[in-house]
């Protein structure tokens, strides 16, 4: 059905209509203020420094195995979203040691990369090659731009997030619709199920950061453990492309 192709255009234009209509949204200073604090050895805000690591380890396994597909599209898909992992743990180890606006870009700036990738991947996958390589461009500029829109906003007096949470809630809620409305010959919905799964457990940790912590007897924080399972997350996205290069490799 050539009908359904226009579900997502019409949803997106939607959430652009809603959030043009809801007016700006600044980034709220607390964010900065995780329940962890803790320094060790000198470096303040040690666990959630240092659970960025896990990003980093699995994103070089991610970007040398990204190099056995033969379909360069995927490779350059793949390799794009393992770096973005790369540029995670980096970027989020920075921010986590001086927590402020302006390092939080070198935290978003990979997490985006890391999303419009996936997105674009799921694009390739279920409904056209082609839509989802051009994708891929387009929506990484997309992501890129709307943190940059945002720290340029906040630096003017204005700050406003609507467009970076666009670029974070638009896909999750595509990428279900796509699943229920398309067919892959690859059959990686229930590993695009796990990925989700690890992703709303690290979003709830996120959110519920010091309860977390008051609940763990101020062992490890909400947000500690946000970092952890995304890397779970980033791990069955490893999975999902060793099984994809498999497939790859069984076709004449």
């Amino acid at each position: 059905m050539k009908s359904k192709r226009i579900i997502l255009p019409i949803l997106a234009l939607i959430c652009i209509i809603f959030l043009m209509m809801h007016g700006p949204i600044p980034q709220k200073q607390d964010y900065h203020n995780f329940a962890d604090n803790r320094s060790f050895s000198g470096i303040p805000n040690f666990l959630n420094v240092i659970t960025n690591l896990p990003f980093f380890i699995v994103g070089l396994v991610g970007l040398k195995e990204a190099k056995h597909f033969r379909d360069k599209n995927l490779r350059l898909i793949f390799s794009t979203l393992f770096t973005g992992f790369l540029l995670v743990a980096l970027g989020s180890g920075y921010y986590h040691l001086y927590p402020k606006n302006i390092t939080l870009v070198f935290d978003r700036i990979p997490i985006v990369t890391v999303l419009m990738s996936f997105f674009s991947y799921i694009l390739y996958d279920y409904i056209n090659n082609k839509i989802g390589y051009k994708a891929f461009f387009i929506f990484n500029i997309i992501g890129i731009a709307s943190v940059i829109y945002w720290i340029i906003s906040e630096q003017t007096g204005n700050g406003d997030l609507r467009w970076y949470g666009m670029v974070q809630f638009f896909p999750v809620v595509a990428i279900p619709l796509i699943l229920v409305l398309y067919k892959s010959v690859t059959s990686q919905w229930k590993q695009i199920l796990i990925i989700f799964f690890f992703f709303g457990i690290a979003k709830l940790n996120e959110q519920f950061d010091r309860e977390v912590f008051e609940l763990l007897k101020d062992t490890i924080s909400g947000h500690s453990l946000k970092h952890l399972f995304m890397v779970a997350a980033e791990f069955e996205i490893l999975v999902l492309m060793r099984r994809r290069i498999e497939f790859e490799g069984r076709q004449p």
